[in-house]
C-alpha cells in the first residue's frame, strides 16, 4: 500500500556519468585536521617549503618531505606511488616505514607527526566532506571562521610573512551598545545585528583579510601584506560604516558602534599569541577612551590588562 503523501522520485541507476573520481590526501591527525589536498597527475611534492604543491607547515615535516606520483596511465593498483625524499622523520604507510610504495584507498600515511588518509572519492563524497568541513570550521550564524581554524590559518600566514619578510596586521574588534539592544528587543534582534555587522566586516576586509567570530559580539581578523598604518586606515573605514548602520527596519532605534585594536607582525609581537594579546590590549584602550574608535598598539600599552 502506497502512502499518498510520499513524493515519488526517479530511481538512480549506476554511477552518474558526470562523476569524476579524484585522489585526495586528507589530514586526520595534526593542526590542520580535516584539510585535504587533491593529487594532480604527475609529481606532488609534500613538505614545509612554500614551493611544495602540498604545503604542510608542521615542524616535524621536512622542507621537502615526500613525493606522490600520480600516473594516470598505470593500472589503479600502481597509479599512486609515494617516495621518501630523504626526510628527517621518514614516512610510514599503515605503520610500516617505507622508502617508496604504492598507495591504495584507505591507506594511512605518516609524515613526521602528521597522519594523512589516502582516498579516492567521487563528486558526492567530495561534496559531503566539504559540507562537514564547513560545519566544523565556520560559525553557522555569521558564516565566519571559528577561533581554532582562524588560529591555524594565522599561524601559517605568520610563517609565510616571516619567510617573505612581509608585514601582517592583527585586528581585534568588539561591538558597543549591543547589550542595550538585547535588553530592549531580545537576543534574536541582537543576533540579527551581529550577523549584519559580520557581513560588513567580511566584505570590508576581503580579499586579503581572514575574519573570525571571536566571542558573542567580538571579532578577530588579520590582513596579510598590510602594515599597521594601512590596517588602521581600513579599520577606520569599517568603524565609520558600522556607526552609520541603522536597524529601524527591525524595530530598533538604538545605535551600535565598534571599537577596534590593531597590532602588526613582527613589530608588535613575533609570536602568534603575543600579537593577538597586543591587539587585544589596543582594543581595551579603545574601549577605555570612550569606544567607537580605532587604536593601534604601542609599547606603552604592554602593561595594560588583557
Amino acid at each position: 500500500m502506497e502512502d499518498k503523501d510520499t513524493v515519488r522520485i526517479e530511481q538512480e541507476t549506476g554511477e552518474h556519468p558526470g562523476d569524476q573520481k579524484v585522489a585526495l590526501l586528507q589530514i586526520i591527525r595534526g593542526e590542520d585536521i580535516g584539510r585535504e589536498f587533491q593529487l594532480e597527475p604527475g609529481s606532488n611534492i609534500i613538505g614545509r617549503q612554500r614551493s611544495c604543491s602540498i604545503q604542510i607547515l608542521d615542524k616535524s615535516m621536512s622542507r621537502r618531505h615526500a613525493q606522490i606520483v600520480n600516473n594516470p596511465d598505470e593500472s589503479p593498483d600502481l597509479r599512486y606511488t609515494i617516495y621518501d625524499l630523504q626526510s628527517t622523520n621518514g614516512i610510514r604507510v599503515n605503520g610500516e616505514t617505507k622508502i617508496s610504495c604504492s598507495l591504495r584507498t584507505g591507506d594511512r600515511v605518516h609524515l613526521g607527526s602528521v597522519v594523512c588518509k589516502f582516498m579516492i572519492v567521487d563528486t558526492m563524497e567530495r561534496n559531503f566532506m566539504n559540507e562537514i568541513k564547513k560545519l566544523i570550521e565556520y560559525d553557522d550564524r555569521t558564516k565566519l571562521l571559528q577561533v581554532k581554524p582562524f588560529y591555524n590559518r594565522l599561524e601559517k600566514s605568520l610563517d609565510l610573512s616571516d619567510t617573505s619578510h612581509g608585514s601582517l596586521s592583527m585586528i581585534m574588534m568588539d561591538l558597543d551598545g549591543l547589550k542595550q539592544i538585547n535588553e530592549r528587543h531580545g537576543h534574536l534582534m541582537g543576533t540579527e545585528v551581529i550577523v549584519r555587522i559580520a557581513d560588513l566586516i567580511a566584505e570590508e576586509f576581503s580579499p586579503s583579510g581572514v575574519v573570525a567570530i571571536y566571542g558573542g559580539d567580538e571579532f578577530a581578523a588579520y590582513l596579510e601584506n598590510t602594515t599597521k598604518s594601512e590596517a588602521v586606515e581600513r579599520a577606520e573605514r569599517l568603524r565609520a560604516l558600522v556607526a552609520e548602520m541603522r536597524f529601524a527596519d527591525k524595530g530598533a532605534a538604538e545605535r551600535v558602534t565598534i571599537s577596534i585594536g590593531v597590532a602588526e607582525y613582527p613589530r608588535d609581537g613575533t609570536e602568534m599569541m603575543t600579537l593577538v594579546a597586543n591587539a587585544d590590549k589596543a582594543l581595551f584602550v579603545a574601549k577605555a577612551r570612550g569606544k567607537n574608535c580605532v587604536v593601534p598598539f604601542d609599547a606603552d600599552m604592554a602593561g595594560s590588562p588583557d
